[in-house]
């Protein structure tokens, strides 16, 4: 066997099943760049239970076997399948056990943000892990496009933080009567309908 032989058998039988394996969990989407450039391929940003973690830098595959890695501060965001994510500088912090975040470049850290409505009022969840298990949590925040401060939406299985949303939402009567008769239970309704009313009264 010569070596050209010999080398095609080694790719064969270590390299191409590595790459093979190496797929798996990696679904389609693209990265956004610093730049603004939209770059197409496939995307990991966890690893599934048992023993599952959040990445901290999200492994994306284009034209090579291998994947890069990229944080929150290297790209803009990232969609992996039907989940989009937005780079975005957060900081918290507590002030008589009062939760704040506000989101200043250069200010606290960058981290990834689940979008799950997008508009002049974002819904986003931060995951993080569960300290004692392999379940990823998330934090529900609103933001709105033009102010520097995001509220936490809900208080775990205590639903929604009800007064504190209807202080943010005091520009719109009509929503705060529906969160607090309980028309509206959930975080999308809220934005969603929020936008909605945002659009037509500018």
């Amino acid at each position: 066997m010569n070596s050209v032989s010999s080398l095609s058998l080694i790719f064969v039988l270590f390299i191409l099943p590595l790459s093979v394996f190496g797929q798996k969990d990696y679904q389609s989407g693209y990265i956004i760049t610093n730049k603004n450039d939209t770059i197409t391929g496939r995307l990991k940003d966890r690893k599934p239970p048992p023993f599952g973690k959040l990445y901290k830098k999200v492994r994306f595959k284009n034209k090579n076997i291998f994947a890069r890695k990229y944080s929150p501060y290297k790209i803009r965001g990232y969609k992996q399948g039907d989940n989009q994510f937005e780079s975005l500088w957060v900081e918290e912090s507590n002030f008589f056990f009062r939760e704040k975040y506000t989101s200043i470049p250069n200010a606290g850290d960058k981290v990834f943000l689940k979008v799950i409505v997008k508009g002049y009022l974002t819904y986003y969840h931060w995951e993080y892990e569960d300290g004692e298990s392999d379940y990823v949590w998330s934090k529900d925040l609103f933001k709105r496009q033009d102010e520097n401060s995001l509220i936490k939406v809900t208080q775990g299985v205590f639903g929604l933080k009800k007064k504190n949303l209807a202080e943010y939402f005091r520009d719109c009567p009509e929503l705060v009567y529906k969160i607090e008769n309980k028309e509206f239970k959930d975080p999308i309704e809220i934005a969603s309908f929020y936008n909605e009313w945002k659009a037509d009264n500018p």
